[in-house]
């Protein structure tokens, strides 16, 4: 098997995963590639919506009927097939699969849209990121099937349980147990952390950065943050 071929990328959007695989190579390599990379991280994925990135690689209905199946079996929903070929994006819209993300600069074939320029006014503005929006503080626990979307920090006082989601543009703050899914810096702000009184997620991300949860955890709880160093996301001590 091709082993420069064989790479598959997997990082946090904004309607949950993106998973990119190569588009060279049989289509039962492909299908074996993924089988062993989603058993592997099954315990961080489960139960996260998938954009596959699929390139030019020419993929049918039954492929993609293949493909929901597999992604099925790990408890992981394949919502957009994301192609480069014609044909692969019909088959997906045949089978009611998104081709496109939301806010993407591409129509529904893929053509790049025209974007309207910038007034002269907004150039300045343009070049340095904008703040966050107004913090959210909710004084309550969130339960399985909770979601919180919020445009700038998030503060929770209570618990989040496992099935609830936040997704912020700033960082999230618990005041309680997190237990649920969790990201932060939802736009891209790798510098955004997520902190907890007890860290113990279903899934947490930071930017396009996606921890994966240790095996075991420590006997006693400590209050945690969670940031991103060195490119990848780390836990440590939550100080004043």
């Amino acid at each position: 098997m091709d082993q420069v071929a064989s790479q598959i990328g997997i990082k946090g959007i904004r309607e949950g995963l993106l998973i990119s695989v190569p588009d060279r190579g049989s289509f039962a390599d492909l299908v074996a590639l993924l089988d062993a990379e989603l058993a592997h991280k099954q315990a961080f994925l489960h139960g996260s919506q998938v954009a596959l990135q699929v390139g030019y690689r020419k993929l049918d209905k039954d492929h993609l009927r293949q493909l929901q199946t597999l992604f099925e079996q790990n408890q992981l929903e394949l919502w957009a097939i994301l192609a480069e070929d014609p044909s692969a994006r019909e088959a997906a819209r045949e089978l009611s699969l998104a081709t496109r993300l939301s806010g993407s600069q591409t129509d529904l074939n893929g053509n790049l849209l025209l974007q309207m320029p910038e007034p002269e006014t907004a150039t300045a503005a343009a070049a340095t990121p904008h703040p966050p929006q107004g913090g959210l503080i909710l004084k309550e626990t969130l339960r399985s099937g909770r979601s919180i979307y919020h445009e700038g920090h998030v503060v929770i006082i209570g618990d989040v349980n496992p099935g609830a989601e936040i997704v912020a543009s700033g960082d999230v703050i618990v005041w309680g147990r997190l237990r649920g899914l969790v990201h932060a810096g939802a736009l891209g702000d790798e510098t955004a952390v997520i902190c907890a009184l007890e860290l113990n997620p279903t899934q947490l991300r930071i930017a396009d950065q996606i921890a994966i949860s240790p095996d075991e955890r420590r006997g006693r709880t400590i209050p945690e943050q969670v940031a991103i160093r060195n490119g990848q996301i780390v836990a440590e001590m939550w100080q004043k």
